[in-house]
């Protein structure tokens, strides 16, 4: 299984403003850069998306990611999320006026898109992969997911405060292979991190502390303005089980 952090920011600006991952080429989670990078057939390899939560930086690239692959696969693209992430898309998306609405004229022409509602802890096959949403604590309804091909499995739980017992769980997943953990702020802004519901490094490595210490953790969702900071922190813990999740990176499990 290959994951890779999809870039979504400027060259020689470290950080993740716009949250997406692929794996294998095939199946997307989460879609705040999807569409605006690679190729179209790249893109059109692209069958399934993945959607963690409705914020912008997670759903930003789906509609430009839509418009750009209509018609180039055998099937249009399958979207999955909560039902509340759905409800965002048709009403504060896909509703006429920042977008067309390509989720009802789906019904009537040949379909950009066909959604399709999740429920937490309720696993289901997408292609060659079992997935399981994992219920996350952030400001909005929210979950992570955990991909699993038989052979490997990894986890991507972001944007959520603290989830220790999520974590334990997790950590009990056979074959886990990696474990992608927000780790939005510097213990500095503990407070911001409280209100919006996000984690702070020293969160972030409580919450590694509890996965196993040959399952690599790596740290996304880091704040452009913050990132020295964060790194800085993350370096001085010297935590073994601990990486940076830079983006664009491709990780191998």
């Amino acid at each position: 299984m290959r994951v890779q952090i999809l870039p979504a920011s400027a060259a020689g600006t470290p950080g993740h403003p716009l949250t997406g991952f692929v794996i294998d080429g095939v199946l997307a989670i989460d879609a705040g850069p999807l569409g605006g990078g690679g190729s179209v057939v790249d893109q059109a390899a692209i069958s399934h998306v993945l959607l963690t939560h409705a914020h912008i930086d997670h759903v930003a690239g789906l509609p430009v990611f839509l418009d750009n692959v209509y018609q180039l696969g055998r099937c249009c693209p399958a979207v999955y999320g909560l039902p509340a992430t759905l409800d965002a898309l048709r009403s504060d998306i896909f509703n006429g006026r920042l977008m067309p609405d390509f989720i009802g004229m789906s019904a009537t022409m040949a379909p950009f898109v066909s959604i399709h509602p999740v429920t937490p802890d309720l696993p289901f096959a997408v292609g060659r992969y079992t997935v399981t949403p994992i219920p996350l604590r952030h400001t909005i309804p929210t979950v992570g997911y955990l991909i699993d091909d038989k052979t490997a499995a990894v986890a991507i739980l972001t944007d959520t405060a603290p989830i220790p017992e999520v974590l334990a769980a997790v950590a009990n997943w056979p074959r886990l292979r990696a474990v992608f953990l927000e780790c939005s702020f510097p213990n500095s802004m503990a407070e911001l991190a409280g209100l919006t519901r996000h984690q702070t490094t020293g969160q972030f490595l409580a919450g590694a502390k509890l996965l196993p210490a040959a399952v690599p953790v790596y740290a996304v969702h880091i704040k452009p303005r913050y990132w020295a900071e964060v790194t800085a922190e993350l370096a001085a813990a010297a935590q073994p089980n601990v990486q940076i999740g830079e983006a664009g990176r491709m990780v191998e499990v």
